[in-house]
């Protein structure tokens, strides 16, 4: 499972504990298969998750996904997944060892996916928009991250999901959509970057008709944080149209709309290897101040 995105530790909150994570998954792997021993393995991911901290373990929350990725996944170990990702924000506030575990249970389901049966496909695409509207940050990354997993296995279940949000989204929705789509091993599939930016120009519009109270909202600061960094990674996939839908919205006065725009023009995966596209667009911006 390929965990690298193009997003930084700053911008999705979750480090890498190497040495704890290899711990830890050795001492669950033998209860994985047992009856019963949920509360061990709670007990572990708690005890080696990171949190409270400024870091949550990732590498542990992948590598603990992945003893999903069979079609001998049994009932239980399903319902367990199942069980974590629906703990309240109230049973598991933020930063705390107990977070960890519908973190783990979304991105396991994810996981799953592909290896489920179809009965099984729409309760976890339930699971997963649940999760992308829930008020812990931490969660609604692990539905992003959670759908990156499907789409690595079969981009096309993963399309069609999105497309099925997309199509009545709010902006937590449209934030995890984005999150999902910048992610370079599902980017090489070219339907994947023919969506990513059709998606985005509907979503950009979307931006520029936002009313200005709307805008304070946590969910549209959401959305506009994730744009600032998705489009220049869309663009380094595909870089005549992404610079099409860059100099598109260049012409905005929309203040949210520029910021948008420039913070991307900014990010070193365009303007390191397009630095004359980036400077005629910076020029475009430029001369509507």
């Amino acid at each position: 499972m390929k965990s690298h995105r193009f997003t930084d530790d700053k911008e999705i909150g979750w480090g890498v504990v190497r040495m704890e994570s290899s711990e830890a998954i050795e001492t669950i792997l033998p209860l994985f298969d047992q009856p019963g021993s949920k509360e061990d393995i709670e007990k572990i991911l708690m005890e080696h998750s990171g949190l409270p901290g400024p870091r949550g373990n990732l590498t542990l929350a992948y590598r603990f996904a992945e003893l999903f990725q069979s079609s001998e996944t049994t009932a239980g170990q399903y319902a367990l997944a199942v069980r974590w990702a629906g703990i309240s924000p109230v049973d598991a506030p933020v930063n705390t060892p107990m977070e960890y575990l519908p973190f783990c249970g979304v991105v396991s389901l994810g996981s799953y996916y592909c290896y489920a049966d179809e009965g099984k496909h729409k309760e976890i695409e339930q699971i997963i928009r649940a999760a992308m509207n829930d008020e812990r940050w931490r969660t609604r990354e692990a539905a992003a991250m959670a759908l990156q997993i499907i789409g690595e296995k079969d981009c096309q279940p993963m399309l069609s999901f999105l497309q099925k949000v997309h199509d009545s989204s709010n902006f937590l929705e449209k934030r995890a959509i984005v999150a999902a789509l910048a992610h370079p091993p599902i980017l090489h599939h070219s339907q994947v970057v023919s969506f990513s930016l059709s998606v985005s120009d509907a979503i950009m519009k979307s931006v520029a008709n936002t009313e200005p109270a709307e805008r304070k909202t946590e969910g549209f600061v959401a959305l506009s944080k994730g744009l600032q960094y998705a489009l220049s990674v869309f663009t380094a996939f595909s870089p005549e149209d992404g610079f099409d839908l860059l100099a598109k919205y260049a012409v905005s006065n929309d203040k949210e709309i520029i910021k948008i725009i420039k913070s991307n023009l900014g990010k070193a995966r365009i303007a390191k290897t397009h630095p004359v596209k980036v400077s005629e667009i910076l020029s475009i911006i430029n001369k509507g101040v």
